[in-house]
């Protein structure tokens, strides 16, 4: 025996069937409510419920007066699922930071062979910038911006949403730790160049090296973060 759809689920299908048939696209603005209710046969409370679903999934926002659009904004909606993850033991740091690596390095060998000139002087950038900053927030905010530029480099729209989410997550979580990361000249030093490196071998298309460099990138900071989650555990 079928089971019968909730009135909200009504809603959310339909909706899907739109995007599906490109009836509704990104940016465009939904009907309002009342419309909706009147065209499905339900009430305006399963109306704003499915909305309210679709909201939390990242498909649907809406503007101050000017009522709900498809977003697309499925990177909160990842950050918020992988953060309740966390917060419930479901995952820990070494979990994300896995998977993180996995799809850096793979972003990395499609960016050597897809990276743009625009690209490649965006990352010459950041890392000059990273190079001048005194201030460890601003040189925090470039790191970050580097490894964006890269999986945007790639060409792998799916690869670069969920590294910026799951860059987010490992921020949410060990954000005081950057600090440690950056505590003395030497980790400095080392993490610069080990960013110029990455960017040289990308500009050389030498994807073996420039993979190797960014291994190391991760193995110095993952061992900074781990002796720091050690002492707090004690």
């Amino acid at each position: 025996m079928e089971k019968t759809k909730k009135a909200y689920e009504i809603v959310i299908d339909s909706i899907k069937e739109q995007i599906m048939d490109q009836e509704l696209v990104l940016g465009q603005s939904l009907p309002p409510e009342r419309e909706i209710s009147e065209k499905l046969g339900v009430s305006r409370n399963s109306v704003r419920e499915a909305l309210k679903i679709l909201t939390v999934m990242g498909v649907v926002s809406s503007r101050q007066g000017a009522g709900n659009y498809i977003s697309g904004n499925f990177k909160g909606y990842m950050v918020d699922a992988l953060s309740m993850m966390f917060m419930l033991d479901q995952l820990d740091y070494d979990q994300i930071n896995q998977i993180r690596i996995g799809l850096e390095m793979r972003a990395y060998a499609l960016a050597v062979k897809y990276a743009e000139s625009k690209d490649i002087i965006e990352l010459q950038e950041y890392v000059n910038a990273l190079d001048q900053s005194t201030d460890d927030e601003e040189k925090a905010m470039y790191d970050k911006k580097i490894h964006y530029a890269i999986a945007k480099a790639s060409g792998n729209v799916l690869i670069m949403n969920i590294l910026d989410a799951l860059s987010d997550v490992i921020d949410i979580f060990i954000s005081e730790m950057r600090r440690e990361i950056l505590r003395t000249e030497k980790r400095k030093g080392m993490l610069q160049e080990a960013h110029k490196q990455i960017v040289e071998c990308l500009l050389k298309r030498d994807v073996v090296n420039g993979q190797k460099a960014l291994m190391e990138h991760f193995e110095m900071i993952d061992k900074i973060i781990h002796k720091e989650l050690e002492r707090k555990s004690q």
